[in-house]
């Protein structure tokens, strides 16, 4: 059986928007432009058993992404409109859910395996969410995470 989180990982390092920045698994220090590879949930089943025995099943996880904040008014000086540093952060974030997009567009998953048939891949939002700042920290973080479904069927369980 492959390992799912291994194979995600690997996937995930394809991404322009995290190659060139620290991915943890699970666990991380909050610092600017840490990443952090959260499993929700591994293998859980969708109650859609086929049958052959196979069973429809999903893989969800979430990438957090730490990034530093500037208390810049966009309404006070519209000529940093182009280049508000929290805009551009948002904007590289937003580059992690275009990416899977285009890797779903293309059918290009991870690797699964051969006992297993991935479907769909997809974020569970179009952009990515802000879960707060924290204020306490130099520079101040924001949390911004993006949420993604892997829909696949299980063939381990198929009858022969």
């Amino acid at each position: 059986m492959v390992d799912k989180h291994k194979a995600v990982v690997d996937f995930l390092l394809n991404c322009p928007a995290i190659q060139n920045s620290p991915l943890y698994f699970n666990f991380t220090q909050a610092e600017d432009d840490n990443k952090q590879f959260v499993t929700t949930s591994n293998d859980k089943n969708m109650n859609k058993v086929f049958i052959d025995g196979s069973v429809q099943k999903r893989y969800t996880f979430t990438i957090i992404d730490y990034r530093s904040v500037v208390y810049q008014a966009l309404v006070k000086d519209p000529q940093f409109i182009d280049s508000n540093e929290n805009v551009e952060e948002l904007l590289d974030v937003q580059g992690i859910i275009d990416w899977i997009n285009e890797q779903a567009d293309a059918h290009n998953y991870p690797n699964f395996g051969e006992e297993c048939f991935i479907d769909d891949m997809r974020p569970t939002t179009e952009n990515p969410n802000m879960n707060g700042v924290d204020t306490s920290l130099t520079p101040a973080l924001a949390k911004y995470s993006v949420s993604v479904q892997i829909d696949y069927i299980d063939y381990s369980k198929r009858n022969n």
